[in-house]
C-alpha cells in the first residue's frame, strides 16, 4: 500500500466532498487502499468513520477511495486503532504482493504488527479474488482491473530487459501511473533501480520510508510502524 503525503489542508471544508480535488491534486486521482486509479467518481473517504465519531470535515481524516473500498470498509473500524493507514504509517513495507495476486502482511513484521497489517487487508477486502476463500461480490471488479495491470506490468519488464534506457524508464512510470497498483509495480521492478526511481518520482506525493542513524525505522507522525 502506497504511503502518502497530503501536506497540510488548503482551505477549510463546508462539506467534505469539496475535497476531492484537493486531495487528487495532491495524491494523485488513485485509491488510498487498493491503488487502483479512479479517473471518475472517487470518493472523499472518512478513516474515522463519522457514524463512529470521526470528524467530518478534517482533511487529517480524509483519504481518497474507490467505491469498492469504500462500500466494503463502511463503518466498520471503530477509529484508526489497530489497523495500518497509509498518510500516517509506512504501509509499503508492510504488505506482500505477489504475481498470484495474494495480499498479505510482510515477512519479518511483528506479530502485533502483522495483525494490523492483516486487520486492514480484511477491513478493506484487498485479497477478494475469485480463487481465494474470500471471493469478491459481482460487483466488486478490483480483481479483474489489478489481474489485468498485473499481464501489463509483467510485459514491461521483459520489455524493459531488452530495451534498458532512462527514457524507457521514464515510460514505464508514466505506464504505471495511468494503470495504477503502485505495489505492484515496485514488487517486480525492485531489483531495477532506474526503473524504481522513475516510478517513485511519477506518483505524486509517495512518502518514502524514513530511517534513523542506527538504522531504525523512523515511525510516521501518530503512525504505529
Amino acid at each position: 500500500m502506497r504511503c502518502v503525503d497530503k501536506g497540510i489542508a488548503p482551505e477549510a471544508y463546508s462539506y467534505y466532498k469539496d475535497a476531492r480535488n484537493d486531495l487528487a491534486g495532491r495524491i494523485g486521482w488513485i485509491c488510498s487502499y487498493c491503488e487502483m486509479p479512479v479517473k471518475n467518481m472517487i470518493e472523499v473517504e472518512h478513516v474515522h468513520p463519522i457514524n463512529n465519531g470521526g470528524d467530518a470535515l478534517d482533511w487529517n481524516n480524509f483519504l481518497l477511495s474507490c467505491r469498492y473500498c469504500n462500500g466494503v470498509k463502511l463503518n466498520r473500524n471503530l477509529n484508526r486503532t489497530g489497523y495500518l493507514w497509509p498518510d500516517i504509517d509506512n504501509t509499503i513495507m508492510a504488505f506482500e504482493y505477489t504475481e498470484s495476486e495474494i495480499v498479505e502482511p510482510s515477512a519479518g513484521l511483528t506479530d502485533e504488527i502483522a495483525m494490523m497489517a492483516q486487520n486492514t487487508i480484511d477491513l478493506l477486502g484487498l485479497n477478494r479474488h475469485p480463487g481465494l476463500v474470500n471471493k469478491p461480490t459481482k460487483a466488486d471488479t478490483r480483481w479483474k482491473i489489478r489481474t489485468e495491470v498485473l499481464g501489463i506490468i509483467h510485459d514491461s519488464y521483459y520489455d524493459w530487459l531488452e530495451h534498458r534506457s532512462l527514457a524507457f524508464a521514464r515510460q514505464i512510470a508514466r505506464t504505471a501511473l495511468g494503470h495504477g497498483f503502485y505495489s505492484f509495480w515496485i514488487k517486480k521492478f525492485e531489483h531495477e533501480q532506474v526503473v524504481l526511481n522513475e516510478i517513485m518520482l511519477a506518483f505524486p506525493h509517495t512518502h518514502h520510508p524514513q530511517y534513523d542513524a542506527a538504522g531504525g525505522l523512523v515511525l510516521r507522525e501518530n503512525g504505529s510502524f
